[in-house]
């Protein structure tokens, strides 16, 4: 935890080459997702363009995706998320049923 900029990203990065788990920017994953055609893309991108907080079950929906498209991981570590309880216990719930 920590503001912008005070390297939790660079952190991330560095635990996961270390541990061989995955690193997951959420950000550039939905800066990816938003160039994207596809309808799950053009809805990040216009929640984006107005400066909202793309909601939770999109995010929930795009690292689930993400997940799932590697299961040879060790793990993943999600930089980025969750940005409270409310989205841990979402995020732990979707993971149970996995």
């Amino acid at each position: 935890m920590g503001g912008p900029g005070c390297g939790k990203g660079t952190q991330c990065k560095n635990m996961a080459t270390k541990y061989g788990f995955r690193h997951v920017g959420l950000g550039q994953l939905l800066r990816q997702e938003a160039r994207r055609s596809t309808q799950r893309g053009r809805k990040i991108y216009d929640i984006m363009l107005q400066g909202l907080l793309v909601p939770t079950g999109i995010i929930l929906d795009l690292i689930s995706s993400t997940m799932l498209s590697h299961p040879e991981s060790r793990g993943f570590l999600i930089d980025g998320f969750p940005r409270g309880l409310k989205q841990a216990k979402e995020f732990e719930r979707l993971d149970a049923r996995r």
